[in-house]
Protein backbone atom coordinates (compact mmCIF):
# COMPACT_ATOMS: atom_id res chain seq x y z
CA UNK A 1 0.00 0.00 0.00
CA UNK A 2 1.85 3.29 -0.86
CA UNK A 3 2.05 6.38 1.30
CA UNK A 4 -0.28 8.08 -0.56
CA UNK A 5 -3.68 5.49 -0.42
CA UNK A 6 -2.44 5.11 3.89
CA UNK A 7 -3.01 9.02 4.12
CA UNK A 8 -5.85 9.32 2.56
CA UNK A 9 -7.32 6.52 4.71
CA UNK A 10 -5.96 8.30 7.22
CA UNK A 11 -7.79 11.55 6.58
CA UNK A 12 -11.14 9.61 5.73
CA UNK A 13 -10.94 7.92 9.06
CA UNK A 14 -10.23 11.28 10.98
CA UNK A 15 -13.41 12.37 9.50
CA UNK A 16 -15.36 9.87 9.96
CA UNK A 17 -13.91 8.43 13.68
CA UNK A 18 -16.65 11.12 15.86
CA UNK A 19 -19.51 9.51 13.83
CA UNK A 20 -18.14 6.09 14.50
CA UNK A 21 -17.63 5.56 18.15
CA UNK A 22 -14.42 3.37 19.24
CA UNK A 23 -15.02 1.65 16.47
CA UNK A 24 -13.57 4.60 14.24
CA UNK A 25 -11.42 5.39 16.61
CA UNK A 26 -9.81 2.41 16.50
CA UNK A 27 -9.29 2.59 12.84
CA UNK A 28 -7.66 5.46 12.90
CA UNK A 29 -4.85 4.51 15.57
CA UNK A 30 -4.25 1.62 12.97
CA UNK A 31 -4.18 4.18 10.15
CA UNK A 32 -2.17 6.16 11.92
CA UNK A 33 0.28 3.90 12.47
CA UNK A 34 0.93 2.60 9.61
CA UNK A 35 1.40 6.31 8.15
CA UNK A 36 4.09 6.31 10.94
CA UNK A 37 5.50 3.71 9.31
CA UNK A 38 5.67 4.33 5.43
CA UNK A 39 5.64 8.09 5.36
CA UNK A 40 9.34 7.90 4.44
CA UNK A 41 8.96 9.44 0.05
CA UNK A 42 6.80 11.82 1.62
CA UNK A 43 8.68 13.07 4.62
CA UNK A 44 10.23 16.66 4.28
CA UNK A 45 12.33 18.73 7.20
CA UNK A 46 13.46 17.64 10.22
CA UNK A 47 11.66 19.70 12.95
CA UNK A 48 13.15 18.12 15.75
CA UNK A 49 16.42 16.07 15.84
CA UNK A 50 16.51 13.19 18.44
CA UNK A 51 19.47 11.77 17.03
CA UNK A 52 22.51 11.78 14.24
CA UNK A 53 19.95 9.57 12.17
CA UNK A 54 16.53 10.17 13.69
CA UNK A 55 13.91 13.27 13.84
CA UNK A 56 10.35 14.15 14.19
CA UNK A 57 9.31 15.58 10.36
CA UNK A 58 6.45 17.30 9.25
CA UNK A 59 4.64 14.08 8.09
CA UNK A 60 4.95 12.54 11.27
CA UNK A 61 2.87 15.04 12.78
CA UNK A 62 -0.40 13.92 10.57
CA UNK A 63 0.18 10.65 12.63
CA UNK A 64 0.79 12.11 15.77
CA UNK A 65 -2.53 14.09 15.41
CA UNK A 66 -4.53 10.76 14.53
CA UNK A 67 -3.25 9.12 16.91
CA UNK A 68 -3.74 12.06 19.76
CA UNK A 69 -7.57 12.29 17.94
CA UNK A 70 -8.13 8.45 18.27
CA UNK A 71 -7.37 8.60 22.10
CA UNK A 72 -9.68 12.05 22.46
CA UNK A 73 -12.50 10.01 20.51
CA UNK A 74 -11.87 6.89 22.59
CA UNK A 75 -11.62 8.07 26.17
CA UNK A 76 -14.93 10.18 24.96
CA UNK A 77 -16.55 7.49 24.19
CA UNK A 78 -15.67 5.58 27.93
CA UNK A 79 -16.63 8.61 29.83
CA UNK A 80 -20.70 9.07 28.09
Amino acid sequence: MGPGLVLVVLVVSATLAGAWGRAGAALLAVASLVWLLVNGPMEGRVLVEVSAHHGLTAADLAGLAGLLLAAVIALRGRLR
